[in-house]
C-alpha cells in the first residue's frame, strides 16, 4: 500500500472546495476571482475578518474559496447581522487595490446561511 495515498488533505484545501460547492448553489453570483475592476458585481462570501476603523469605516474580509474580496462602508461602526464565520452576499462596484486587494465600497449587502450552518 502506498502511503503517501493516504496523507490528510490541508485544512485550506478543504476549506476552499467546500466554499466553492456552497457558492455553486448561487447561479447569479460572480466568484470573487473573476469579479473585474470597476464593474458591478454580485459575490458571496464567509466572513474571515472584521476591522473597526474608528469614526471612518467598517471593513469585512469575505472568502468564497476563489479569493478574498474587502467590503467597506464609510462612517459606519457595527452593521446588525455581521458576525464573524457568516455568510454574506454583497453587490457593488469592485475596485482593485494598488496591493492587489479586490474592494467594494459601501456594497449593499444580505446575511446568507454560511456553508457549515
Amino acid at each position: 500500500m502506498d502511503l503517501r495515498a493516504l496523507r490528510p488533505v490541508e485544512p485550506a484545501v478543504a476549506r476552499d472546495a467546500d466554499l466553492r460547492r456552497w457558492r455553486s448553489q448561487f447561479p447569479d453570483i460572480t466568484p470573487i476571482a473573476d469579479v473585474q475592476p470597476r464593474r458591478r458585481a454580485t459575490v458571496i462570501g464567509v466572513i474571515e475578518a472584521v476591522r473597526l476603523f474608528p469614526g471612518k469605516a467598517l471593513e469585512v474580509t469575505v472568502s468564497d474559496g476563489s479569493g478574498e474580496l474587502i467590503a467597506a462602508w464609510t462612517g459606519r461602526t457595527n452593521i446588525p447581522g455581521l458576525e464573524l464565520g457568516g455568510g454574506l452576499r454583497l453587490e457593488g462596484t469592485v475596485a482593485f487595490e494598488g496591493d492587489g486587494d479586490r474592494r467594494m465600497r459601501n456594497p449593499s449587502w444580505v446575511p446568507i446561511a454560511e456553508p457549515y450552518s
